[in-house]
């Protein structure tokens, strides 16, 4: 009871607006809740469910903290001269939240990635899972572009002051670039490699090479830029004298360049490969 009372002196005549305010908190939460379980219930992608989610809970929080400020609206307004006293200071302690808050705001316009989109950031590597009004949430990828289980996490603040690199802009399908070393014994082959490395790669690509290169062709034209065919590319990189590596560049849909990579691998070394000794019969 005291402590109600001490409430009812902090805020007199103002529990309406108290209570209401509440109400709108649980009503945002069961919405929530309520539509992250209808998406539970659907057939449709894992990845598809939760830009719905992300997207759904974001706005239904917006239109809570919109319906709150106005609800205070005439308690916050009679507060302004006071508030104006202390801005200087506000900004000083909440400037890093302010910055988030920005942030999120360039992501909304801009949108330099989106939910399952691949991207660098700040020594991070990893699948966009989750964003927030305060920050981005990754799955961490390893250099082979598998899941490593690790989560990794940054203030959307940051967005306003470093570079993102979006390694998977281009919707269905990717670009990805393949690395293949090339032994020193073999440095005098290098017409068979390439044979060996077309061969493999036209092979991993053949199901979707003709749709990959038309959704180039089509977003070259949408958006005015000259991006890369979506054709099989080789290149030698001999930047490093002591190593020698072949760049195959290959088209493949969004999520499977690290299975196709393994594929190309395997299929160019088994080629080159000389052929092993022949087996005996036995008597």
């Amino acid at each position: 009871m005291l402590l109600l009372e001490r409430l009812a002196t902090w805020i007199p005549g103002q529990w309406e607006k108290v209570i209401l305010t509440a109400v709108l908190i649980g009503m945002a939460l069961l919405a929530a809740q309520l539509w992250a379980r209808f998406l539970s219930s659907e057939d449709m992608a894992a990845e598809k469910r939760r830009i719905h989610l992300v997207w759904a809970r974001n706005l239904i929080w917006l239109a809570a903290l919109l319906l709150i400020i106005s609800i205070w609206a005439s308690t916050i307004a009679g507060f302004a001269l006071s508030l104006a006293a202390v801005a200087g200071a506000l900004l000083i302690v909440s400037k890093e939240l302010l910055m988030c808050v920005h942030g999120y705001l360039y992501l909304s316009l801009v949108q330099p990635y989106k939910i399952g989109d691949v991207i660098e950031f700040n020594h991070m590597r990893g699948r966009v899972v989750d964003i927030d009004m305060f920050a981005t949430t990754l799955v961490e990828l390893d250099a082979a572009g598998q899941r490593t289980g690790r989560l990794a996490a940054f203030p959307n603040g940051q967005l306003l002051t470093q570079s993102v690199l979006n390694a998977s802009p281009s919707g269905r399908y990717e670009l990805h670039t393949i690395r293949l070393p090339i032994p020193e014994a073999l440095a005098h082959q290098l017409d068979r490699i390439e044979t060996a490395a077309w061969a493999a790669a036209d092979q991993a690509t053949a199901a979707w090479q003709e749709e990959a290169i038309a959704h180039f062709r089509k977003l070259s034209a949408e958006n005015f830029i000259d991006l890369p065919s979506g054709k099989t590319k080789l290149s030698w990189d001999f930047s490093n004298p002591e190593h020698l590596f072949l760049s195959i560049r290959i088209a493949c849909p969004t999520g499977l360049s690290a299975s196709v990579e393994q594929t190309v691998f395997r299929d160019t070394w088994r080629a080159l490969a000389p052929p092993g000794p022949a087996a005996v019969p036995e008597p």
